[in-house]
């Protein structure tokens, strides 16, 4: 789970600066860079979770008791803030941030496009009515992201009880 929260954040500011800052992403960022960082999002999630599945895992009458047993009720509560804090509260910024600017983005283009057509005003034309769809799945998107996001986050956590 963590790192498809990651890679999702990759995916997130890759888009942004795609559509927010065009030049600069078509000048600097680099395709390396991008499979760069699906491997940072798979390690990063391994390295974050790993050890202490390992710390916090038991052998009790010869079951396996993952993520329940902590020597210290402070440990996993630090544990506990700093997962909700790094899987859930800083991807959610992240997403509503760069999906936000996207939209102003588009919404500006769309301005500009609306006030360089020659067509009446009264009529919509087909680039316009595609710009609003644009923006409603770019709104969608940053929606259904963020609330599977929660939900994952939320059954996950009632399910390993952390």
């Amino acid at each position: 789970m963590n790192h498809s929260i990651i890679n999702l954040m990759t995916i997130t500011v890759e888009r942004y600066l795609k559509v927010v800052h065009p030049f600069w992403s078509k000048k600097n960022l680099k395709r390396w860079m991008i499979y760069a960082l699906m491997v940072f999002a798979w390690i990063a999630g391994i390295v974050s979770i790993a050890p202490v599945a390992i710390v916090t895992t038991v052998l009790e009458d010869g079951i396996c008791m993952p993520f329940f047993v902590w020597e210290s009720i402070k440990v996993r509560t630090i544990f506990n803030f700093w997962i909700l804090f790094s899987y859930l509260v800083v991807p959610v910024i992240v997403f509503v941030f760069c999906y936000a600017r996207i939209v102003i983005v588009m919404r500006r283009q769309a301005r500009v496009m609306a006030a360089s057509n020659v067509e009446g005003s009264a009529r919509m034309s087909s680039s316009q009515i595609q710009s609003k769809r644009i923006k409603w799945n770019i709104i969608k998107t940053m929606i259904i992201v963020s609330a599977c996001l929660l939900t994952i986050y939320i059954r996950t956590r009632s399910k390993y009880r952390l």
